[in-house]
């Protein structure tokens, strides 16, 4: 069951405390391969410009930002 709720993980939310920003990243719709594993979303993470050791994030499958 486990595998089945990463399938539908969708989206990544960086929080980069080493710009002071947050970024949301769609995936899944352009990667049809996209498979969120760890490894995977890190090197994602590398791959966009953000520096593991200054940022949190998670992956989650509703693109809504709740504001307050």
């Amino acid at each position: 069951m486990k595998n089945n709720r990463l399938k539908t993980m969708n989206c990544i939310t960086v929080l980069d405390f080493e710009v002071g920003k947050v970024f949301q990243y769609t995936i899944g719709k352009d990667h049809l391969c996209w498979n969120p594993e760890y490894e995977r979303c890190e090197q994602f993470l590398t791959g966009e410009g953000h520096n593991l050791s200054n940022i949190n994030w998670m992956v989650h499958n509703n693109e809504e930002i709740i504001a307050n």
